[in-house]
């Protein structure tokens, strides 16, 4: 399955939208999924408030479903955990879908959150999933190319990012 270049650059957009946001909350505090969605070349950022965590990435999954019979690509971002060996680290996952793509994929972003005693820091490239399989370092950079480039896009992160590694 290939993945249009646009698609990429919509989901390091979302991608450098989620960690901005998520990056100076107060200790504790979760990222609101959001999502971008492009129409004709015009982007929509919505975010999905509700009493629990769960009900907002429902609430934005059914919104990307809708999402795709009327719009050109989409970028839903959420806060997630990934286990690595034994020990659970936060992500920043972001789902990504373009048309022409017979389904969506995904990043995963490490990331270790604010806390007392530490600030935001993003852990390493994000890995990139295609039908359920990561990919190998070397099958994910080209495409990750195009995701940086995507953050590069997003004003107030572009001077951020590296930083935050």
């Amino acid at each position: 399955m290939g993945i249009p270049i646009e698609a990429l650059i919509l989901a390091g957009f979302a991608l450098a939208h989620a960690s901005w946001s998520i990056s100076d909350v107060e200790p504790g505090e979760l990222l609101i999924p959001l999502a971008v969605i492009e129409t004709q070349g015009q982007r929509q950022l919505i975010r999905f408030e509700a009493n629990s965590q769960e009900e907002a990435i429902t609430r934005g999954k059914r919104a990307m479903t809708d999402a795709q019979e009327t719009s050109d690509a989409w970028a839903f971002a959420r806060e997630g955990l990934m286990t690595i060996g034994s020990k659970r680290e936060d992500v920043l996952v972001v789902e990504f879908w373009a048309r022409g793509m017979s389904q969506s994929a995904v990043l995963d972003q490490r990331f270790r959150p604010v806390d007392s005693s530490h600030s935001f820091l993003l852990i390493g490239d994000p890995e990139v999933a295609l039908a359920g399989q990561v990919l190998d370092s070397a099958s994910a950079r080209p495409l990750l190319d195009n995701v940086f480039e995507g953050v590069r896009s997003h004003s107030k992160v572009a001077p951020l990012w590296d930083g935050w590694h």
